[in-house]
């Protein structure tokens, strides 16, 4: 099978017209680069006025803690409440590794030192899977008011699109919010207190900007450094 890399601009033209043109933006800030990895700080758009409450100060043993409580389910195993369900770690998978956790902390928390009020931190994961092949975690966080906002656009996402007869491998490195299939998961998060319902904050602070209410979670920091768990 013929794989090829398919250009962002393209990818986007085929995932539907997302953007209906280009905004000359700043370029971003590179906090860490590798073949298959990299934090970046981007300027994001949707910040607005005053924008986010960055720099933000967060220690890597804190940021390992908010890593640590990211958790996804089966969007086809959810039944009722999915609060209640994440409660009971029902069928939960770890969004990020061990490994992933150790490398990811204290490079997050190094670009929220460095963030301003209209940066998004970002993150973009390149892995390899035996039956899958690639796969591709990524998305972005923020702060306002004390809350830590946590976008996971992709979860262990096969990056490949298959247009007729080839197969191409999109590269959404440039936008880690770009979610490259729909309705897969739910995120939620551990432990349950530490986490703020949705409903609390939509509508709020530019809320509804974001991706759909399943890729996006809220945590309120001072109640989950407190407990330490």
């Amino acid at each position: 099978m013929n794989v090829r890399q398919i250009p962002l601009n393209v990818c986007l033209i085929l995932l539907g017209g997302l953007f209906a043109g280009c905004v000359t933006e700043p370029p971003p800030i590179v906090i860490h680069e590798e073949p298959n990895s990299s934090i970046w700080l981007m300027f994001d758009p949707e910040a607005g006025r005053p924008g986010h409450s960055h720099p933000a100060a967060f220690t890597p043993d804190q940021m390992e803690l908010v890593l640590k409580g990211v958790s996804v389910v089966d969007r086809n195993r959810v039944i009722g409440e999915a609060r209640e369900l994440f409660a009971h770690d029902q069928d939960l998978t770890q969004a990020f590794s061990a490994a992933q956790i150790k490398t990811l902390a204290p490079l997050l928390a190094q670009a929220f030192k460095k963030a301003s009020p209209v940066d998004l931190v970002t993150f973009y994961l390149l892995t390899g899977e035996k039956e899958r092949g690639k796969v591709v975690t990524s998305g972005g966080l923020f702060v306002r008011k004390g809350r830590l906002y946590v976008i996971l656009a992709n979860f262990r996402t096969s990056p490949a699109t298959k247009i007729y007869e080839t197969t191409y491998e999109l590269d959404a490195r440039d936008m880690p919010l770009l979610p490259v299939a729909r309705f897969l998961y739910l995120v939620g998060f551990k432990p349950k207190e530490a986490w703020i319902p949705n409903g609390e904050v939509r509508g709020k602070d530019g809320y509804e900007r974001y991706l759909d209410e399943s890729k996006l979670i809220i945590i309120d920091v001072d109640r989950l450094f407190a407990s330490g768990s």
